[in-house]
């Protein structure tokens, strides 16, 4: 308590006795003892004191409902009762617990009072939120927004940009985009986290392209066009970009494998060479340097590749590399296809690498197993003028082939890869074509569709003894399959009165949709879902086919033309409607319909659309 000092007050200044400084020092210490004892004893109580705030540490969350009980740094002397309220930031208080949701992947400033009826004091604290599932929002062609699907909250990249475009999203939540510009396509890099986009390539000549990631979230790109162009890298946690390159084609091929090695082609004296670029030594390896030109054709699940080099006779020759392997000739143990052109297929789960040898009317189909570099012919004997195509490569690995008889008479067999197996898949004197192979990792079909008899669709299972499961459309059937996640195939009628699914895993065809206008949009909320639009009187609804219920649901059906635009991370689906005044506004359903776009605070309405979907977390 401050000290207080006492005067004697005398009628006349003149009577006063001399100063004694001794004296009055006494006077004084004793005053003050007397009003010390005063103030501390009983007849008297002590002036009020405000909260006390201890310091909040960085509170770090992943996203969705935060809370925390600021009552473990808050103290007040006299043990009043105390009120807390938020004064920026967003977020409520019940007592001492603050909770919110923030919008998205960022760091936000929390700022509250502590009151205890008599004084307030003011404190903060920050909150990180790590991660999120975002949708990739375009706005009115120029604008471009993250929709957080978990939270709802919108996070802008730009306002006003000429038509960006979705390129990647990065796992530690940065988006890679491109934006139109009179000089070039422009290439930036925005983070959430910062809310800042990075332009890439903006020291080089224009355009500047996205081409690959790596899984520690580098971005590849090129600049400029021609014999201009080149090849760099982007590093986000430092901030440098590094040129590879220079020279690059603009047929230029960059696969990254999963030990984040980028393979790449570059020009030396008119014709390809492969390289490999290692991000972490910062240094390029030559992998393929012949004279003659070499253009990559794969990347396998070993993390090896393929690459096709000019023959001495003029053929097209495949390579295999593999760092501990090295380079490696594709079938150069058959010494009869040695002058033939080879042409890469794909590859098996143990990459096995299935590629044509053609010659002339000749086209045989072999695979190449780089474990112990043998060749195993996979096509049949023919007869003359017969030769076979690759139509797919199932799951279970079986190659599904087309052996072309004549003009007339295509057929369809299978060879599988583990078991070194075959099959018919149909031989009949028509023209089966396979618009599908799908299965669930046990059961691989096949879906033909034949000349003779289109208004049927086979699912035909890729075993020993195969079975037909048909499913009978009552008009001709479309080429365009679709395939769901979980492996099942959704089919159409080509003039979109029926749509019909076939479940893989039970070796069926569920009750065919019917209406008009019918046509697959996307996938819905569970495995083997999916969501159809239909023309409805003279508007587009959306409905899903509920897979567990064999039943359709309707997604929207109120007025005005609904698309589907994706499904989010938590199953919901995300779809535009266009309303009253020609915008198409943005709304999530998961059984209830929820409105995510309306007009903005100028009373101006936008026209919305998902661009692309990622997660990300740092």
């Amino acid at each position: 308590m401050p000290a207080v000092g006492f005067r004697t007050m005398y009628r006349n200044p003149e009577s006063r006795p001399p100063m004694d400084p001794r004296s009055n020092r006494s006077h004084s210490i004793l005053a003050l003892v007397a009003l010390l004892a005063t103030a501390c004893g009983g007849g008297s109580s002590v002036s009020n004191a405000s909260p006390r705030i201890d310091d909040v540490p960085l509170q770090v969350t992943t996203g969705g409902s935060f809370s925390l009980d600021l009552g473990d740094f808050v103290r007040d002397r006299e043990g009043a009762s105390l009120t807390y309220a938020v004064t920026a930031g967003g977020g409520s208080f019940a007592d001492s617990v603050y909770s919110h949701t923030f919008d998205s992947m960022g760091e936000y400033e929390v700022q509250f009072t502590v009151g205890d009826g008599a004084k307030t004091t003011p404190g903060s604290f920050r909150v990180r939120v790590t991660q999120a599932d975002f949708a990739v929002v375009l706005e009115d062609q120029s604008g471009l927004l993250l929709l957080d699907t978990g939270t709802l909250g919108f996070v802008r990249v730009t306002g006003a940009a000429a038509t960006p475009s979705f390129a990647a999203g990065l796992g530690d939540g940065r988006l890679v985009y491109h934006v139109a510009a009179a000089a070039g396509q422009q290439l930036w890099v925005f983070d959430p986290m910062a809310r800042q986009a990075t332009r890439l390539g903006a020291d080089q000549p224009a355009p500047a392209q996205y081409v690959a990631r790596t899984s520690d979230h580098r971005v590849l790109y090129t600049t400029g066009s021609g014999a201009n162009r080149r090849l760099a890298v982007f590093n986000p946690r430092t901030g440098l970009a590094r040129q590879i390159a220079e020279g690059v084609l603009d047929s230029l091929t960059v696969v990254v494998n999963a030990d984040d090695l980028v393979f790449y082609e570059v020009g030396v004296d008119g014709q390809a060479d492969v390289r490999c670029y290692d991000p972490e030594a910062d240094a390029s390896t030559e992998v393929g340097a012949a004279p003659t030109d070499e253009q990559i054709q794969g990347l396998l699940p070993n993390g090896g590749i393929v690459f096709s080099r000019l023959g001495a006779g003029g053929e097209a020759d495949l390579y295999y590399f593999r760092f501990g392997t090295g380079l490696v000739e594709v079938g150069a143990d058959v010494a009869a296809i040695g002058s033939r052109n080879k042409i890469y297929n794909g590859a098996g789960s143990a990459s096995q690498v299935v590629f044509t040898a053609q010659s002339g009317a000749v086209s045989e189909v072999f695979a190449w197993n780089p474990a112990n570099g043998q060749t195993t012919a996979i096509s049949a004997e023919f007869g003359d003028g017969e030769y076979d195509l690759v139509a797919s490569i199932g799951s279970g690995n079986e190659v599904v082939l087309q052996r072309v008889v004549s003009a007339a008479e295509v057929d369809a067999f299978f060879y599988d890869l583990d078991s070194g197996l075959g099959g018919v898949v149909r031989d009949d004197s028509d023209v089966s074509a396979v618009v599908a192979v799908s299965g669930d990792g046990t059961t691989t079909w096949a879906f033909v569709l034949a000349s003779g008899s289109n208004s049927t669709l086979r699912a035909i299972s890729l075993v020993a003894t195969p079975a037909t499961q048909s499913w009978t459309a009552g008009g001709p059937v479309s080429t365009t399959i679709d395939r769901l996640p979980n492996g099942d195939v959704v089919a159409a009628r080509a003039d979109g009165t029926a749509l019909a699914v076939f479940d893989v895993s039970v070796g069926s065809w569920a009750p065919a949709i019917t209406g008009t206008d019918l046509a697959f949009a996307g996938v819905g909320v569970d495995g083997g879902d999916f969501v159809y639009s239909a023309t409805v009187g003279a508007q587009t609804d959306l409905a899903m086919w509920d897979a567990s219920a064999i039943a359709s649901v309707v997604v929207s059906d109120v007025a005005g033309d609904d698309v589907y635009q994706a499904r989010a991370a938590d199953g919901a689906i995300l779809f535009t409607r266009v309303g009253s005044g020609g915008n198409a506004d943005l709304f999530r359903w998961d059984g209830a319909t929820t409105r995510l776009t309306d007009v903005d605070a100028a009373g101006l309405a936008h026209d919305h659309a998902v661009l692309g979907q990622y997660f990300g977390a740092r």
